[in-house]
């Protein structure tokens, strides 16, 4: 009903994106026979391939995605892995696996609800003519620049609402049990007093005094530890779209005749905010069921009359739409084509504030329906948005300028292989130096923008053809529409340290191995004791813990946090001990007194609602698992071994 768009929000979102990142393709069922001929395949889902090419894709797309969601905060390094490549394409097979069980359950969409969802796209929901109406020839060029036809898109849009209703009613389970979930609130937020009693590494190295023989016989037993990497003094050049973007001048007057031909664009079509009552039709009605509904709406109709303040009140007992009858009938504000034709003519045919009319007929049953509020249509002057013009035309032609400038970078940098000069003179690009670049990303760079934060064109750096013949790289896409290319000027190739070179390295970890070691033993002696009753080691001041808190403001490491609430507290205090990662030494923890956490009523209702997120998850990925038996899944991707150039 008209709480569609409430139900499908995550849809919507998904429809947006499909607008918003041009590079972002959904493939059908349809559009995997292209892959069929190709012999480099990621997986095979119920005999469908995924083809590389396509894995490829979905992997530009999702750092597009991430670098335009997050600007500058993207953590493009995380997304350019192997790693990453393969839980983007478990996506690719989920996916695959909701369109085979559309098509073998048979699952259908109308194509009412098709355009109802498009129309909620507020791209597309701003697509007006002057006169209001919906403007179909904006709407086809507003896909036609996404690289689709308008069928192409709406196809899309079929298979994302059939997706959708393939899932649908499997993944909403309700925690009903208060006490479950009121023991796990009270488990996540209770609080512990805990005493420590620290036993750190470093007190223990005035104790080490480990002997020659022994300094070199770990050097000998470790030499791995004591490797000097590989590195390189290198020139690169970087194209990108914000290089090609500097030299293109928009004028005035080209943004003036945009802004004349786009109108649309800078306009905020009409909005009413209306409230109905609504008394439905089944499918397929018989004109006595139609007949008996008309009755009832006017019988409605005619109390509202009477008594216009009692609308919602009416709305609330007697109107049959689910999702606006506990609000009183309130649908908010909506565009006219945000709602079915005869509908949205009622309520935009109405002259004011208040006006009632009734009984509307449309496909979901008769609607009686009162206008609340109405914001007019808005227009942004010229002025106000000529410099964004400006800017979304010069973006505009960068993108149409660039895969031709890129072809040509790409051929410049391979012919005049022992220079930059050609490329940096045509293009206006700057010659860079580095020395001391290693194989490894640097951390304080982007690697959108940085190739030395880069992972794909270092390893192209320290590839065995570049180090041999210190020519330029083939251009390497560091991001969309940046492309870079390098030159090795000198090498060092990674060798081991000698022992004189790395004796004082080898001793200083030597004496913190050891040192860790009588830590651990001198604190596994005391808890012995304490746990004995013989002797209590010397305890810090006592500290109140949760989980929920970060463990470094209470100065307790945290692993001793996760310890302290793993311990059975029965009777207290109880006491544990624990190895301190990373050499720190150990840790004994007494447990001294619990605090409850006792949630009110709304803290129980949102705890059970996480742990109905959480169950709604399991069962989704359950559900998944077993299309995946059902179907069957062949994995061809491999994430290949780490190489060393």
């Amino acid at each position: 009903m008209f709480d569609f768009v409430r139900k499908h929000t995550k849809l919507l979102q998904v429809l947006l994106f499909l607008l918003i990142f041009p590079s972002f393709v959904l493939f059908g069922i349809q559009g995997y026979d292209s892959f069929n001929n190709n012999g480099s395949l990621a997986a095979k889902v119920d005999g469908i391939p995924i083809s590389m090419q396509q894995l490829d894709n979905a992997q530009r797309s999702e750092i597009a995605r991430m670098q335009q969601t997050l600007g500058a905060s993207a953590d493009i390094k995380s997304l350019d892995t192997p790693e990453a490549k393969l839980r983007t394409l478990d996506g690719l097979i989920r996916q695959t696996l909701l369109q085979v069980a559309v098509r073998k359950q048979h699952l259908a969409v109308s194509d009412s609800q098709v355009q109802q969802a498009i129309l909620q796209i507020p791209q597309i929901a701003a697509l007006r003519k002057p006169d209001g109406s919906f403007d179909e020839e904006a709407y086809r060029q507003l896909i036609a620049a996404q690289g689709m036809t308008t069928a192409q898109f709406e196809g899309q849009v079929r298979e994302q609402l059939l997706q959708q209703q393939a899932v649908d009613g499997i993944a909403e389970p309700v925690i009903e049990s208060k006490t479950i979930a009121g023991q796990l609130y009270d488990w996540q937020n209770q609080k512990r007093q805990v005493r420590l009693a620290l036993f750190n590494t470093q007190d223990y190295t005035s104790q080490v005094q480990p002997s020659a023989a022994q300094i070199e016989a770990f050097y000998k037993d470790h030499t791995a530890l004591f490797q000097s990497p590989q590195s390189a003094d290198i020139q690169y050049v970087v194209l990108s779209l914000n290089a090609v973007r500097q030299g293109i001048v928009i004028t005035p007057a080209q943004a003036q005749a945009y802004y004349t031909q786009h109108i649309a664009e800078f306009s905020t079509p009409q909005e009413r905010k209306a409230s109905h009552i609504l008394i439905t039709l089944p499918p397929n009605p018989t004109p006595a069921q139609v007949q008996a509904a008309k009755t009832k709406a006017e019988a409605i109709l005619a109390e509202v009359r009477k008594d216009p303040a009692q609308f919602a009140e009416i709305a609330k007992r007697d109107s049959q739409d689910p999702g606006s009858s506990a609000q009183g009938g309130n649908l908010g504000y909506f565009t006219q084509n945000a709602m079915v034709k005869s509908f949205a003519d009622a309520v935009f045919a109405m002259k004011k504030v208040g006006d009632i009319v009734g009984p509307v007929l449309s496909p979901y049953g008769f609607h009686i329906i009162e206008l609340t509020g109405i914001k007019p249509a808005e227009q942004k002057p010229f002025a106000q948005v000529q410099s964004s013009i400006q800017a979304q035309l010069q973006n505009q032609e960068a993108q149409k300028r660039f895969p031709e400038m890129a072809d040509k970078f790409s051929s410049l940098v391979y012919e005049d292989s022992r220079s930059f000069a050609q490329v940096a003179a045509k293009y206006h690009l700057e010659v860079q130096t580095a020395e001391g670049v290693s194989p490894t990303p640097k951390a304080s760079g982007d690697s959108r923008t940085d190739p030395l934060a880069n992972a794909a064109f270092l390893k192209a750096v320290f590839s065995s053809n570049s180090i041999r013949d210190k020519r330029n790289i083939s251009a390497v896409e560091i991001a969309p529409n940046t492309l870079a290319s390098a030159r090795i000027l000198k090498y060092q190739p990674a060798s081991t340290l000698t022992f004189a070179q790395a004796q004082d390295k080898v001793r200083a970890l030597l004496v913190a191995q050891q040192a860790a070691a009588l830590a651990v033993k001198a604190g596994e002696q005391a808890l012995a004791a304490a746990r004995q009753g013989k002797a209590m080691p010397a305890w810090g001041a006592p500290v109140e813990i949760s989980q929920s808190q970060t463990p470094a403001t209470a100065g307790v490491p945290a692993a001793a946090v996760a310890a302290a609430f793993q311990l059975p507290v029965a009777k207290l205090p109880a006491l544990t001990g624990l190895t301190l990662p990373g050499q720190a030494g150990y840790a004994i923890v007494s447990v001294d007194s619990v605090s409850k956490a006792k949630p009110d009523a709304e803290q129980l209702r949102a705890q059970q609602g996480a742990m109905s997120q959480l169950l709604s998850q399991g069962v989704t990925e359950a559900y998944i698992d077993s299309l995946k038996k059902r179907y069957g899944v062949e994995m061809l991707y491999k994430v290949p071994p780490l190489a060393n150039s």
